[in-house]
């Protein structure tokens, strides 16, 4: 069986000020099924650019990220997209919903983009937020829900479509201490029901409460890749 990411020889680089800046520098990083998999690293360390390539967001200069079997260097813009949709589930810090929205439209979005039907996509949304503890805050816009709760929305957004694998931007960046440790208890029941996940992070124990596997990357490379607290 492939595992659920292989990168190898991953490279980005951007041209600031008329001058190259390697951001990724030769990266190799395998993902197994049902792994938690952190990264973390300062500011600038090419973190948050290695999500955004394994997303589908971002393209590699160099290199090879096949996930679930399929090579995104082979994609147009158009397979892409079906692949963002469909492969890959997507939590950011800032949570990133629409504030006019209620929470059950908020997380029927991708359903939308797939071409789901109504009935499907509010059957769908009610059992994600169920799924997240918020089965009695559907019809709440983001701005009557606390932090937490919009990052749960967020959670239910990136889940609904059933993806291979989720990735996660910094998912406890915005929260207090507590509601933080709520959000990352629910990505371990999320895994444990086998969901593939892809965290960063700067807060070493955001990732030694999660993950099996810590990788270090410091300058566009991997530094070292140790256990986690999990393994």
């Amino acid at each position: 069986m492939t595992n659920a990411v292989e990168v190898s020889g991953l490279t980005r680089e951007y041209i600031m000020g008329g001058q190259p800046l390697q951001v990724l520098r030769g990266v190799d990083l395998s993902i197994e099924h049902g792994e938690i998999v952190c990264v973390m690293g300062p500011s600038g360390s090419g973190k948050s650019t290695l999500l955004n390539i394994v997303g589908g967001l971002d393209r590699p200069t160099a290199g090879a990220v096949v996930v679930e079997g399929e090579d995104l260097a082979v994609m147009d813009d158009e397979r892409l997209a079906v692949y963002r949709r469909r492969q890959v589930g997507f939590v950011f810090q800032s949570f990133n919903l629409i504030p006019t929205m209620t929470a059950r439209r908020n997380v029927e979005l991708p359903l939308l983009f797939a071409g789901a039907s109504a009935a499907e996509r509010g059957e769908r949304a009610a059992a994600a937020l169920e799924s997240v503890g918020l089965g009695a805050r559907i019809d709440h816009r983001p701005t009557e829900l606390s932090g937490g709760e919009q990052q749960r929305v967020a959670i239910a957004r990136a889940v609904v479509g059933e993806p291979a694998i989720m990735l996660a931007d910094e998912p406890t960046g915005n929260l207090d201490t507590t509601t933080g440790g709520e959000i990352l208890a629910l990505i371990r029941e999320m895994n444990a029901a086998g969901r593939t996940f892809l965290i960063t992070t700067h807060d070493r124990a955001v990732a030694e409460s999660v993950a099996d596997r810590i990788v270090h990357i410091v300058d566009g490379a991997i530094e070292r890749i140790e256990q986690g607290g999990t393994s």
